[in-house]
């Protein structure tokens, strides 16, 4: 196991409800972290003593200045948890056209736009850890009533395979996080009526997870991390 003490790591989507125990539980574990978000919690950001940027990622000049700032500030990047992303449903000839896009442009682009801008640092110093959230339709190959973000989700897993084998000679370690099944948060509560929150997976096990993760060393790297609720 490697330490994550002094370790820098941007947490993108770090304001929300499954970002925010990830950026805890990281600092808790000797890191720094940069709290990225479109409206980033500074509280949360002073709290764990790191930083708090307020990055759209759908902008690639955005996502460049965000690992400018985070270097500068916090003297060095060394991983990317990719949490930024959307769910919607609907069956697919019946969605609105421009959930396409949406649905692409939230879950893919903000990734595309993450890793060009952090693998150039990552690349040159030969070290470091990427983590991006898929989904259980990226891991089933299945997404009835929500094809859309299936496929966008798919999309992020196999991107992110991909990119694994392009950083041989280097120890930069890329994982994928499929949460297979709802994540207990404030909006799934909601848009889930009647459904018992304690059959969620629970933010904070997806947090250790990602812990556990980043902490490997390149004699055992952990590449898919299927994270399942409670059995039924």
């Amino acid at each position: 196991m490697d330490s994550l003490n002094q370790r820098v790591f941007v947490v993108t989507g770090g304001s929300g409800a499954i970002g925010r125990p990830i950026c805890r539980a990281f600092a808790k574990a000797g890191a720094k972290v940069a709290v990225v978000d479109r409206h980033a919690d500074r509280e949360l950001a002073q709290q764990l003593g790191g930083l708090a940027l307020d990055v759209d990622l759908s902008s690639a000049p955005a996502a460049g200045a965000m690992v400018t700032a985070t270097v500068q500030s916090l003297g060095r990047l060394d991983g990317l948890i990719h949490v930024v992303g959307g769910f919607a449903m609907g069956k697919l000839h019946e969605v609105d056209v421009g959930l396409y896009d949406r649905m692409f442009d939230v879950n893919v682009r903000t990734l595309f736009h993450a890793l060009r801008a952090v693998l150039p640092t990552l690349i040159a110093q030969k070290s470091g850890f990427i983590c991006g959230f898929a989904s259980e339709p990226a891991w089933t190959g299945k997404a009835p009533m929500s094809s859309l973000y299936g496929a966008a989700k798919s999309a992020v897993a196999t991107l992110l395979r991909s990119l694994d084998p392009e950083l041989k000679g280097t120890a930069v370690d890329v994982s994928i996080l499929y949460p297979m099944g709802a994540v207990d948060t404030p909006a799934n509560r909601k848009d889930i009526p009647g459904a018992d929150p304690a059959t969620f997976i629970d933010p904070e096990e997806i947090a250790q997870t990602l812990v556990f993760a980043a902490s490997r060393n390149p004699r055992g790297r952990v590449t898919e991390l299927p994270v399942f609720p409670p059995r039924k």
